[in-house]
């Protein structure tokens, strides 16, 4: 299944940024932006995790290392589902009679 991407260009339009946002996200390891024939691309799938990070700095004012920390913080947050369930299904062993 190929990638849908997005221009970097198309999406710093719609939200009324400069492009130097989404390089700044890449330079904290926060998104991957695609390299084709010189351009730049979001991928769709990080469509989302971007426009919230673009919300919490033009909305919030949040500065770079803030953001950083929301997004560890979240990404933690999503995995701990996953962990519950698995610690319940571990205790559960020994609660059986």
């Amino acid at each position: 299944m190929e990638t849908q991407l997005i221009h970097i260009n198309d999406f710093c339009q719609v939200h009324k940024i400069d492009q130097t946002f989404n390089i700044e996200l890449e330079s904290y390891d926060l998104i991957i932006l695609e390299v084709h024939n010189n351009d730049r691309f979001i991928t769709l799938e990080d469509l989302p995790k971007v426009e919230r990070m673009v919300r919490l700095h033009q909305d919030l004012s949040i500065n770079w290392v803030g953001i950083e920390a929301i997004h560890c913080l979240m990404e933690r947050m999503q995995q701990m589902p996953e962990e519950i369930r698995s610690l319940k299904r571990r205790l559960g062993r020994y609660e059986r009679p």
